[in-house]
């Protein structure tokens, strides 16, 4: 009967032992969540907004901690749609228990936004640009600029120059938004060609744009490889006019392409030279041998982390405290500078730039 109560107790114990010391792991734990497109569509820059936010958090953990804690993150893959960003936002708070969300692409961030507000944790949104996100909730914070404000920019400029343009435009959220707006502000005659993600054939397209004789083109992707593929295109079919473009203007394939060459385009905010941008791409470049395609989605996902350390450091981990303080932020210090959120949850402090493609670099339009 002894070795019997033994051979029960013992287990039951070593069960208790687990359990408490699984406990005293997670009181001293500081757990984030990150939704971003890890595969599929937007992997390219979905992983390299993990790797800053990886930097980061590696850099906080070597230097104590948050108020003494370790932060550790748990990765989703949204893939930049709404379907797997709800499903990630849903398993992280209700099964993590997380009471902050990074997110990372438009998609995802339009999606778990809602998700957010009604259970009342913490939406960090990193490179989402979309319009609706301004002011969507009280917990609900972008680190980045809106699209209305490119967009804007965008038809303005053309403007000055022409007034009957084409616009080929993938059909999802993030470049639909960006047509919408700068079809708002355009007031020329507008030829619209729309694709849909995944296209590698755009000869139709192209025939109907030249059949129109457009003075210029606008180039409005979601993927960088297929906005690159289309400009190919364009250009072979005999577009000799003027070309504009969205943010893939600055990524490295499309700034070596000739076909690419005078593209005007309109793009994130200068990453300029600092100390810490000189750190973090030093220790990205040593992570991935490369130097970052996305230099901007990089920057505000390392500073994010920040932000986020700077908040509990001085509120603790509750979000209705963790909002109220990031409401009244004015004054963080990071990457992109010296900035804040204003009362919609926007950040404030920088633009959107437009630039241009010349020799394979990017130069301002005045050169």
């Amino acid at each position: 009967m002894k070795k019997l109560i033994w051979l029960v107790a013992v287990p039951i114990v070593i069960v208790i032992i687990i359990l408490a010391l699984s406990r005293s792991v997670q009181d001293n734990t500081i757990k984030l969540g990150f939704v971003g497109p890890l595969t599929g569509f937007g992997a390219d820059f979905g992983e390299e907004s993990k790797i800053a936010v990886a930097i980061a958090v590696e850099e906080i953990n070597a230097n104590g901690g948050i108020s003494g804690k370790k932060v550790s993150v748990i990765y989703e893959d949204g893939k930049c749609g709404a379907k797997d960003a709800i499903t990630s936002a849903q398993k992280l708070i209700s099964v993590e228990k997380v009471k902050v969300i990074m997110s990372v692409c438009g998609q995802e961030s339009l999606a778990i936004a809602p998700i957010a507000e009604k259970n009342k944790v913490l939406m960090m949104a990193l490179w989402s640009t979309h319009p609706k996100l301004t002011g969507v909730g009280e917990y609900i914070f972008r680190n980045a600029y809106s699209d209305e404000d490119t967009g804007k920019s965008m038809a303005q400029e053309v403007a000055r120059r022409y007034d009957s343009v084409a616009i080929m435009t993938e059909l999802n959220e993030y470049s639909i938004g960006l047509r919408d707006i700068f079809e708002k502000y355009f007031k020329g005659k507008v030829i619209e060609e729309n694709y849909s993600p995944g296209t590698k054939d755009f000869k139709s397209y192209i025939l109907d744009i030249l059949s129109n004789k457009p003075q210029a083109v606008v180039m409005n992707p979601s993927s960088a490889a297929d906005g690159l593929v289309a400009l190919r295109q364009l250009r072979q079919l005999g577009f000799k006019g003027q070309l504009y473009g969205n943010y893939f203007g600055s990524v490295n394939d499309v700034l070596q392409s000739p076909e690419a060459q005078g593209m005007v385009f309109f793009t994130d905010p200068v990453v300029r030279d600092n100390v810490l941008r000189e750190s973090l791409y030093a220790k990205f470049q040593s992570t991935t041998d490369r130097k970052p395609n996305y230099d901007f989605a990089v920057a505000i996902s390392y500073d994010s982390v920040y932000i986020l350390r700077q908040a509990i450091a001085n509120v603790g981990t509750d979000p209705s405290k963790l909002k109220d303080y990031l409401h009244s932020m004015k004054d963080f210090i990071g990457v992109m500078g010296t900035y804040g959120f204003n009362d919609w949850g926007d950040a404030t402090g920088y633009v959107p730039s437009m630039k241009q493609i010349k020799n394979g670099r990017v130069v301002d339009v005045a050169e």
